[in-house]
């Protein structure tokens, strides 16, 4: 078992302030802290973070009103309608079903 270690010095991650006029120049995959500050990283290592005001301004563009694509089917969570669909055949196999035997 060794025993012998060997320091390092550590380094900050570099970072750098990019003004961003357009939201199609946002990453398609991004982190957040849990203070809420949204960052990224490119595949060097340094972290892209992107201004509150500016996220704040875009809140209310076209693109920020579309809904996601591509999203799994998940009851009650992505298709609230597939949900309602399903109470509701819930409800209606147990009137139909007086005898208690499970509908096929």
């Amino acid at each position: 078992m060794s025993t012998s270690r060997q320091l390092s010095e550590s380094r900050a991650i570099p970072t750098r302030t990019v003004l961003i006029n357009d939201t199609t120049q946002l990453p398609h995959d991004y982190c957040t802290t849990p203070g809420g500050t949204l960052f990224s990283t490119t595949p060097g290592g340094t972290r892209i973070i992107y201004d509150r005001k500016f996220l704040l301004d875009r809140r209310n563009s076209p693109i920020a009103q579309t809904p996601p694509a591509h999203l799994p089917v998940i009851p009650g969570v992505t298709s609230q309608h597939i949900l309602r669909e399903n109470k509701k055949n819930e409800a209606n196999n147990h009137i139909n079903n007086h005898d208690g035997k499970p509908t096929t």
